[in-house]
């Protein structure tokens, strides 16, 4: 009877462990099953996103800057080749014959534009006078001769005292690896030149965050203690101005504060 009894029991043990065995194997399959699946929804969202920034680019007859960064971060994401997308997208907007449907406004140039015009209101016209205001207008290479030079050229006149500077401006949403590279290398060598021909200070008008006509930071740098196109943040924070003040001109330092 002992050995009837344990026999029994033997044979239910190894039934209990393979049955144990089946359902962790059905569980573990069905989880990943669901993983997978879970996945494959999210890698079909992602790309479902990626379709439509596309197709809205194609829709407004135009790839913006911020859509090709867009379209770049999430191809990366899904490890495609984002170049190969971005150029599908340009060759499907160039054999589009309609006109687009949206006019594109180049938004560095709109930025840029505000930011000028914030700029400039913080010089009094009781004192200040713009004597040249520059445009970044060009075609095919070609420019006016005030395009290369900085934004603005301002006269200050007081007690008979008359000075001459110009204002470079350079709006920027964020801070870009510690600082900010606020013109190229011909451009900044073209500013430096400027400088010394026309023996007359220039100043770079730097905004960052916020808006470009309402400026979180505002700093303001003399050209001649730049020694390159990229300024860092510790050598900016010196220059750092007050962006609800008006600014004003030393004539004796020649500084604008």
């Amino acid at each position: 009877m002992n050995r009837m009894t344990g026999i029994i029991l033997m044979t239910i043990g190894i039934i209990v462990f393979v049955v144990g065995i089946i359902i962790y194997n059905y569980s573990s399959k069905e989880n990943q099953q669901k993983e997978n699946g879970n996945d494959l929804n999210e890698q079909k969202n992602k790309s479902n996103e990626l379709d439509k920034i596309i197709e809205m680019a194609i829709a407004d007859g135009i790839l913006t800057n911020n859509e090709r960064t867009i379209i770049k971060k999430m191809a990366i994401g899904q490890k495609l080749d984002y170049k190969e997308i971005i150029r599908n997208a340009e060759k499907n907007l160039s054999e589009l014959k309609t006109k687009s449907e949206t006019e594109l406004i180049d938004y560095k140039k709109k930025k840029g534009d505000d930011f000028e015009k914030f700029i400039v209101q913080k010089f009094n016209k009781q004192f200040f006078r713009i004597k040249e205001w520059a445009g970044d207008k060009y075609v095919n290479g070609i420019y006016a001769e005030t395009t290369p030079q900085p934004d603005i050229l301002l006269e200050f006149s007081l007690k008979e005292k008359i000075s001459n500077f110009a204002v470079e401006c350079k709006w920027r949403q964020n801070f870009y690896k510690n600082g900010i590279e606020f013109a190229n290398k011909d451009q900044f060598n073209r500013y430096k030149n400027y400088e010394k021909n026309k023996k007359i200070p220039v100043f770079i008008a730097i905004g960052i965050g916020g808006e470009a006509d309402s400026p979180e930071y505002l700093y303001i740098v003399p050209l001649k203690i730049i020694e390159s196109n990229f300024i860092h943040i510790s050598e900016l924070k010196k220059f750092k101005k007050n962006v609800d003040k008006d600014f004003y001109f030393d004539n004796k330092t020649k500084k604008l504060k």
